[in-house]
């Protein structure tokens, strides 16, 4: 019979007060919208989904970032730190052992108590000196000297039940939040490549639109020289001399703007390598063009962004956890039992007895604590609890709901964007034809050198507003390859 209680103590563990978890059912659309015929890709595509411009230093960029950029080693960092605390929330389920040794000496004042008398006066209740019989203390004796030594050793030993189940949700809860702080991780990992892709293209671009702004000065310069000979010779009027001094004058104005983007973004992708920021100069010497973007929009469900999307599975997660808070709130409704006590130990105030079999002691039983009266905090702790867990609710129905949105929208802006680079390089192509045409005749004698370079001025414009579409493009393929999510196991968690 002695041992039926701990039995049954160890039988209700297995409860658990508050309601369990059960992941949401979102209702998400067949299909996207904006969505027209792509390319099937993979969760493994998605890993890696830069490579397909075959772009060898794009990749070893990335790959760069990847080792080096701060924020990601920062957000690795916080998946060490809940790991670690789930594991201390884990270590609670099970009891607690302490090993305590103690060795005192210790001098008592002679002036409080000098006789016997006096100490059994204290016992019962009398002063020091009320009366009584009065007899010396030997010397020598316990109370005859004053100092006196003082050994123990021994384990303390607490163990709380988990009846109620209020540890193994906190452990849930911890384990639960440690997993979001991965998919946020994955997060900022999708944002670093985006980022340096998006960098990347726009180097790319300014570096192309430096070169045509240098010819298009170049080509806005003899045109004046030639406009200010009609001039002087008064074949012409001083107002075509000021229009094409304003237009040189524009243009050179905005060649600093584009030299200052130029090297303002080579530094910001340094900084996303975890480089200095003048370090990548010497890398973009060489002009290349903008990775080709038509054509490569991926294909896919609105349902796969549950699983790619590491925004909502961290969304998820977290509601998740605030779920199994609200039991861990409900618990404090009920009494918390624990097994504590010394196990085991030797104590004396000698040294030569101190490790023996008279020396020993244990004790050991329940401790129950019960909040009877609180003033209503228990319920205010739940209440906050099941706030908590609405909140977590609605905030991820919110991610998925912007994450259709993102989807939606880089889809949008991605096939407007191509409709319009195609119109812009049909444009482009054909004033260069017409440049030609025009040069040709000017060979031939039929026209003169200014037809020619307005002609190609012109050309040149259209081949500015060609590089910015392409940029355009590109960037909005980053934009939605960003919002279509990624395998989550790409990331190289600790």
């Amino acid at each position: 019979m002695k041992y039926i209680y701990p039995v049954l103590l160890l039988c209700m563990a297995g409860c658990k007060v508050g309601p369990n978890y059960h992941k949401p059912e979102i209702a998400m659309p067949d299909t996207f919208v904006e969505s027209k015929a792509g390319e099937d890709i993979s969760d493994k595509d998605l890993c890696s989904w830069w490579k397909h411009w075959n772009d060898p230093l794009l990749n070893s960029l990335v790959q760069e970032a990847v080792e080096g950029n701060f924020d990601l080693q920062i957000a690795l960092e916080k998946i060490i730190e809940a790991r670690s605390y789930y594991r201390i929330e884990s270590s609670y389920l099970g009891p607690a052992i302490n090993l305590n040794a103690l060795a005192t000496r210790s001098r008592f004042s002679q002036n409080i108590f000098t006789t016997t008398s006096d100490l059994e006066a204290i016992g019962a209740g009398s002063p020091p000196g009320g009366g009584g019989t009065s007899t010396a203390t030997p010397k020598g004796s316990f109370f005859g000297t004053p100092l006196q030594n003082f050994f123990q050793v021994g384990f303390d030993a607490v163990w709380e039940l988990d009846i109620w189940g209020s540890l193994r949700r906190t452990q849930k809860a911890a384990e639960e939040e440690w997993e979001a702080v991965q998919m946020q991780a994955q997060d900022v990992l999708l944002t670093t490549i985006s980022e340096v892709v998006r960098g990347y293209v726009t180097i790319r671009s300014l570096q192309q639109q430096i070169e045509v702004l240098e010819k298009k000065i170049t080509v806005e310069k003899r045109n004046l020289v030639l406009i200010g000979f009609l001039e002087k010779a008064g074949l012409d009027s001083q107002r075509p001399v000021e229009e094409m001094a304003i237009a040189l004058e524009q243009d050179l104005a905005n060649m600093p703007v584009l030299e200052t983007s130029y090297k303002q973004t080579i530094f910001a992708l340094s900084v996303l390598l975890g480089r200095q920021p003048e370090s990548l100069l010497a890398t973009f010497v060489e002009v290349k063009p903008i990775p080709n973007s038509f054509g490569k929009v991926p294909g896919g469900l609105p349902s796969d962004l549950l699983r790619r999307r590491p925004d909502i599975r961290a969304a998820e997660r977290q509601l998740a956890a605030a779920t199994e808070r609200i039991g861990v709130a409900i618990s404090d409704y009920f009494p918390q039992i624990s097994l504590t006590g010394n196990a085991f130990g030797y104590e004396s105030n000698k040294q030569n007895n101190w490790i023996m079999p008279g020396a020993r002691y244990w004790t050991i039983g329940p401790n129950v604590q019960w909040n009877l009266l609180n003033f209503g905090a228990t319920r205010a702790q739940v209440s906050m609890a099941d706030s908590s867990q609405r909140q977590a609710l609605l905030s991820y129905e919110q991610v998925i709901i912007e994450s259709l949105q993102d989807v939606e929208g880089a889809l949008v802006a991605y096939f407007d964007e191509q409709k319009r680079a195609t119109h812009l390089l049909e444009e482009k192509e054909a004033s260069c034809r017409f440049w030609q045409l025009t040069d040709d005749l000017f060979k031939a004698g039929l026209t003169d050198e200014m037809e020619v370079l307005q002609a190609q001025n012109n050309m040149l414009d259209k081949e500015t507003a060609c590089l910015q579409s392409e940029q355009a493009l590109a960037s909005d393929l980053v934009a939605l390859y960003k919002a279509l999510g990624g395998d989550w196991e790409c990331l190289p968690t600790p």
